[in-house]
């Protein structure tokens, strides 16, 4: 898993994650990915991650989970959206260094580099996996 693009304006800020199947075999896999924001020293952080409810700049991230098969070696996306403007009594949003991410329809995590400070009790909004 890795960052692939990623856009930001006016407080909110999108990123693109990649999954590529290291496997010999085909997965599949329809749903949103789970995550768990860690700090540099692998410590959790605050995470909240919402299913959707929002709009991604991407049409395939808005549209409605779908069966993704991924031949060996092929790869599917996913976005995330966050707010990097503190709510509330918030003075600070808490920094991550790293996420375990949770394909769909799976109990086993990765985890990858992700340099990001999400707002609102660490709350990210996840889209569906696309191709």
């Amino acid at each position: 898993m890795t960052v692939v693009g990623g856009t930001g304006a006016a407080g909110t800020v999108t990123t693109t994650v990649g999954m590529t199947n290291t496997s010999s075999a085909t997965c599949t896999m329809r749903g949103f990915p789970g995550m768990q924001l860690l700090s540099s020293s692998g410590t959790p952080i605050p995470t909240t991650v919402v299913r959707g409810g929002v709009q991604f700049p991407n049409p395939a991230a808005n549209a409605a989970p779908a069966l993704v098969s991924l031949a060996a070696g092929a790869a599917a996306r996913f976005s995330i959206q966050w707010t990097d403007v503190p709510v509330g009594g918030e003075t600070t949003c808490p920094a991550s260094a790293r996420s375990e991410v949770t394909p769909p329809t799976d109990t086993a995590y990765g985890v990858m580099t992700l340099n990001i400070a999400p707002c609102d009790h660490g709350t990210v909004h996840v889209s569906p996996v696309y191709t």
